[in-house]
């Protein structure tokens, strides 16, 4: 949208453009392709194409008509601040953009203000300050409520250098104000960027493209077309964790890109050590930046850490994350970002503490975050890139909203079903049995089994376009492991007294959830493949195949222990031959190795002592009942595939219905019933049968 002042003198073909606004000048104007991208058009000296379009090779055409300018009523006294290219607030005299726009190091563009006494966007921001952080001050730190009402009679806003100390966005919401030369390592922000940029020159512009194309579009927690157009101008323009992330993400896909295979790939463990060396600088000045750069560096391949899941929770937390923003005295374009942010740090730690089998550090009484939605994101359809092997933009949004709904259901099994306190799961499975069990999850199926019914066709695994990647796998299986952690449950808490009917109703599910897992790898495309697959999916896909090791510790013949080794060799090998060129597949084979390694298959589970009994009264004992946070330093091999089969189960093409559902919505005499429908209750469209 055009944020250039208004010319003195119209243009020749003025009279044609509708509304009484005047085109500007060529140069004053922002191309189309920066219009429609609502992002700020700058050139350099002496050129003729927008630093945007020079980025992508592009010509800079201005054929379409300005729109007419539009109220912006989140920044009433700073009319001259612009976001994401949104124009001026009525009523003042638009003043015409410079090169010399500041940036702030979360990726959104603004002004400088005309004179002094207007303040910049940056000092009305939270996250975003280039050189003063703000952290947070809760309810029972020392800063006194009342005491700080008071102080805020005469100071609304602080920015760290002008004596004010602190800043009040809302009632009873007030930050603490710091400079960010008072913290530890501020002078190694300029080592650490060239460092960073030395390490991969000259391939850095080859690695930031990459990035764009394969992970923002799946993982969409930056601003792509303000980020392009800092890197156009400097490297210097960023933290340094945060660019080194960037880079360290693409390098995933370096073989990938046609131009950077053909070079020697740059020293990752290297360019890896001075990125977490600039995170630990940047904690002690935390920003919104410092989140992304920690968010980024967790989804690299081999990045999994609960270490720095942990900090990046705290980091968050320092910056008032967890809290509801709506109504708080920033703008607008930084409450969207706060959500994102603060989403992407609950997805994080819930499905770390899942899969790590740790106590989250999120809790919901306390992390009290409005629901992110479509207009939380600053990019379309518009901001797609059209190069060969791209993710689409407007898949990759939905997706993110959709796998924030699924983790929050994922998040109450968790808390039920794996908290160290089991005493209200053994008191009901002591009086009702496993029927008792059912019906205490049955209400998050029923959740589960909404979301999948309210799943666009956009995130459906067979919605695949033509030269475009994939990403929507990690979220069908990020669904079918929430599926088996309910069902693993119920597995392992069978017992020889558990109606026949509906053990074997139990039983029968759990073998076609992992036939359909196994059938689900074997019909990934490589349009699936070679797209983003976040964090947590190499052990998710590892638990398939500790998931079939708990059916066949649990065999109650010779014949059933023997199908399900070889449904678990035949799946390894399945990963094996899909393994070369994709990173995610890859470390699940390493865990899949290091997890049932010790144990042989070769001789049938049954007859062995403490086999169906034993096992079976242990998972409903008060030390080993679930494999939560206590549990995971103790287990026996065969008590650990239990563990772990729980995170990778049923993926199937789309997730409208699973027998999971069935098996808790049936008592005991359906099960006859039950079990002669399931293939056909099974059956997704979208995957391959076979």
């Amino acid at each position: 949208m055009d944020n250039a002042s208004e010319s003195s003198h119209s243009s020749p073909d003025a009279a044609s453009v509708q509304t009484q606004t005047r085109k500007a000048p060529r140069a004053d104007r922002p191309c189309d392709i920066c219009r429609k991208r609502k992002s700020r058009c700058a050139k350099e000296p002496d050129q003729e194409r927008c630093v945007l379009c020079t980025f992508h090779n592009r010509e800079c055409t201005y054929n379409d008509a300005p729109q007419p300018r539009r109220k912006r009523a989140d920044f009433p006294d700073d009319g001259a601040a612009s976001v994401d290219g949104v124009a001026e607030v009525e009523g003042r005299p638009p003043r015409k953009k410079t090169r010399g726009t500041q940036t702030d190091d979360a990726g959104i563009s603004l002004d400088q203000a005309p004179s002094s006494s207007v303040r910049s966007l940056l000092d009305r921001t939270l996250g975003l300050h280039r050189t003063t952080h703000f952290k947070y001050i809760g309810p029972s730190s020392l800063h006194e409520e009342r005491l700080l009402d008071l102080i805020h009679r005469f100071y609304e806003s602080g920015n760290g250098e002008d004596g004010c100390k602190f800043r009040s966005v809302a009632d009873s919401t007030t930050f603490l104000s710091k400079s960010d030369r008072h913290t530890l390592f501020s002078g190694d922000v300029d080592g650490d960027l060239d460092a960073i940029e030395h390490a991969v020159r000259p391939h850095g512009p080859g690695l930031v493209d990459l990035y764009f194309r394969t992970v923002h579009p799946s993982y969409p927690i930056l601003h792509k077309g303000v980020f392009l157009e800092k890197y156009a101008r400097s490297y210097r323009e960023f933290s340094p964790p945060l660019l080194a992330a960037v880079y360290l993400l693409a390098m995933d896909w370096w073989e990938y890109d046609r131009e950077l295979s053909s070079h020697k790939k740059p020293d990752a463990e290297s360019l890896l050590r001075t990125a977490m060396k600039a995170l630990t600088g940047v904690i002690h000045r935390p920003k919104l930046s410092s989140v992304q750069a920690g968010l980024l560096l967790l989804q690299r391949s081999g990045g999994d850490s609960w270490v720095l899941t942990s900090q990046v929770v705290a980091i968050g937390e320092e910056l008032g994350l967890h809290l509801d923003c709506t109504t708080w005295n920033i703008p607008e374009w930084e409450k969207g970002l706060r959500r994102r942010l603060a989403w992407a740090i609950f997805m994080q730690d819930k499905w770390g503490a899942l899969i790590h089998g740790r106590p989250s550090h999120v809790i919901a009484s306390t992390w009290q975050m409005p629901r992110v939605s479509l207009a939380d994101f600053p990019e379309s359809a518009a901001d797609e890139d059209d190069k060969e092997g791209s993710t689409e933009v407007e898949k990759g949004r939905l997706l993110f909203i959709h796998l924030t709904k699924l983790t929050q259901i994922m998040a109450q099994a968790l808390e039920l079903l794996y908290n160290p306190d089991q005493t209200r799961i053994q008191e009901v499975i002591a009086t009702s049995g496993i029927q008792g069990l059912l019906e205490l999850v049955k209400p998050m199926a029923v959740k589960l089994k909404e979301w999948a019914n309210d799943m666009p066709q956009d995130l459906r695994m067979d919605d695949v376009k033509t030269r475009k990647l994939c990403s929507n796998g990690y979220l069908h299986l990020s669904y079918f492991v929430t599926e088996i952690i309910i069902h693993r449950h119920i597995i392992r808490s069978l017992t020889p007294e558990t109606p026949h009917a509906l053990r074997e109703l139990c039983r029968g599910a759990g073998k076609a959830r992992l036939e359909r897992a196994i059938n689900f790898v074997e019909a990934l495309r490589p349009e699936h493949l070679q797209a983003f697959w976040w964090f947590a999916s190499p052990k998710s896909l590892a638990f398939i195949r500790t998931y079939g090791g708990l059916l066949w510790a649990t065999s109650s013949t010779d014949a059933e222990a023997e199908f399900y080794r070889r449904k678990l060799e035949d799946f390894r090998w399945s990963l094996k031959v899909r393994a070369k060129g994709v990173s995610f597949v890859a470390a699940a084979l390493q865990e899949m190795d290091e997890s049932l390694q010790d144990i042989d298959m070769t001789q049938s589970p049954v007859g062995r002592a403490g086999h169906m009994l034993g096992f079976s009264h242990m998972s409903v004992s008060a030390s080993s009942i679930l494999g939560g946070a206590s549990d995971a330093e103790t287990q026996t091999p065969v008590q650990e595939m239990a563990l772990h089969t729980i995170y990778h189960g049923h993926q199937f093409d789309s997730v409208e219905t699973s027998p999971s559902f069935n098996v808790l919505e049936l008592d005991a005499a359906s099960s006859h019933e039950y079990l002669s429908d399931m293939d056909q209750n099974f059956f997704f469209p979208g995957l391959s049968q076979s």
